[in-house]
């Protein structure tokens, strides 16, 4: 069970300023709690006045026993300078700075608020530089759309990166062979999401002992229930392997049960094929659809990419390379064999095909050589997101686009046309796309997930320190990466 995203609230304030300290803060606290039901998070008010230096030292002590995840520090009104340090450097803490309507356009000054968050950032900035003190400044009462719609978006990022850092993933059989760009050291990544756990010692043969071990009636079972919940199979072959596959897929089931990891990345060849003459694209499909993510060919880095997105969509994602471009719609599409989850295809389903053998396998009666189901499909239309870490772990490839609401010709497997791309934000064409990915030397995989979230994965790079990886428009000469 993870320990939900805990914010702490605050008021600082000082007796020179005529406004009703104490009312606009009892009213903001009350708003507050309302929506950290909505949001579900869980909110710790501090209801003392917080005016001297004593004060603010007690309450940074009530926070940091309340093991609070975020400081919602309001100035209610102007507050003295000497408060800000205190409470930036409270541990394990981030802060966020909050300033309300003065409620009044002219007269006497009621709280001088915005001011009050305009000295305190300047004072972390520059007094406290050398600290690096993260810090968002917010401003507005609870319900106005500039406050929550920046609130929601650290709430969604962060809450997100404390489940990271209460996570447990593995990585089975190690990566695929050659695939060395996927190689990341770990302690990179245990850096970055502190109190991950990762586990890379678990090999193939532990789930094939499971696997081989597996009853009749079970996999039986577990054949017609995933033979029923598919279109049907587009080749003999493929429903002839459904008996490797129910194998694994049980094998996989009673894995999970047992170490309870969050995410796997799965070597997916070549042991699975020197064994079975098969491929368990259409296991990781179903293991996605169950809520475990779960990356193949042993990528690791993409595993965990995967599971901060799951957490900051509350949402299945998938893996995809990038196999092809257009440029007369400007389009990319993403591919992979078949193992995406049934969640990108709600609209029109999947069926079983069969993964490549270097043979042809476009739909027919006639029986072809393969290794193992795949999951065929066309992605739903709609708006999508992916992200994942690169460099040394400390950056971040962020696009957003959608894939295609028309027909398209494209590969078996699953796959789909993708359009309006931008990275970082920015709107690029197919071939800035592909030659961003190509000349910045970004990692062969693309973790995806429905929905436009480049908003909170941008907060999250923020927070994290993670850099941002530039576009770089086509020209027709050699370009070296912008980070050399």
């Amino acid at each position: 069970m993870m320990n939900k995203f805990k914010v702490g609230v605050v008021s600082t304030s000082q007796l020179s300023f005529p406004g009703d300290k104490k009312a606009a803060f009892r009213k903001s606290a009350e708003k507050l709690s309302t929506l950290a039901k909505e949001l579900d998070f869980d909110l710790y008010i501090y209801d003392r006045d917080v005016i001297t230096a004593d004060d603010a030292y007690i309450a940074a002590k009530a926070l940091e026993e309340e093991k609070v995840d975020f400081i919602l520090l309001q100035t209610t009104s102007f507050s003295a300078g000497f408060l800000a340090p205190i409470f930036a450097r409270i541990k394990n803490a981030r802060l966020g700075l909050w300033a309300i309507p003065e409620g009044s356009v002219e007269g006497a000054v009621p709280f001088n608020s915005l001011c009050g968050i305009n000295m305190y950032s300047s004072i972390i900035g520059h007094y406290l530089k050398d600290y690096r003190v993260h810090l968002k400044w917010f401003f507005g009462d609870v319900e106005d759309p500039l406050f929550i719609d920046r609130f929601h978006i650290t709430v969604r990022a962060l809450s997100a990166i404390k489940k990271m850092k209460q996570s447990s993933v593995a990585l089975i059989g190690g990566i695929a062979p050659g695939f060395d760009d996927l190689y990341d050291d770990e302690r990179n990544l245990i850096r970055l999401f502190d109190g991950i756990r990762i586990n890379r010692l678990h090999e193939y043969d532990e789930i094939k002992r499971l696997a081989d071990g597996m009853k009749a009636e079970d996999i039986n079972a577990r054949i017609a229930a995933e033979t029923a919940e598919a279109k049907g199979f587009t080749h003999p072959t493929a429903k002839k392997m459904m008996e490797v596959n129910a194998r694994f897929s049980l094998a996989y089931e009673a894995f999970l049960a047992k170490y309870g990891y969050n995410a796997v990345a799965i070597s997916c060849w070549p042991k699975f094929q020197d064994d079975y003459l098969y491929s368990v694209c259409a296991v990781v499909g179903e293991i996605n659809d169950k809520g475990v993510v779960a990356a193949c060919e042993g990528d690791l880095t993409s595993a965990i990419s995967m599971l901060l997105l799951k957490y900051i969509a509350d949402d299945t994602t998938m893996l995809m390379d990038m196999s092809a471009f257009d440029e007369k719609d400007d389009t990319v599409l993403f591919w992979h064999c078949g193992p995406a989850s049934k969640r990108f295809c709600e609209k029109n389903g999947f069926s079983l095909g069969l993964n490549y053998s270097g043979t042809p396998h476009e739909p027919h009666e006639k029986e072809v050589s393969g290794t193992g189901t795949v999951r065929d499909m066309v992605f739903d239309s709609g708006p999508f997101t992916s992200a994942r870490l690169t460099g040394e772990c400390d950056s971040m490839f962020l696009a957003t686009g959608s894939f295609v609401d028309y027909d398209k010709p494209s590969f078996c497997g699953s796959r789909g046309w993708a359009g309006n791309l931008k990275i970082n934000n920015q709107p690029v064409s197919a071939l800035d796309f592909v030659n961003t990915v190509l000349v910045q030397r970004f990692q062969h995989h693309f973790p995806i997930v429905k929905g436009d979230f480049s908003c909170e994965i941008e907060e999250a790079m923020a927070w994290l320190d993670l850099k941002k990886i530039d576009v770089v428009p086509y020209k027709p000469v050699m370009q070296n990466p912008l980070w050399w």
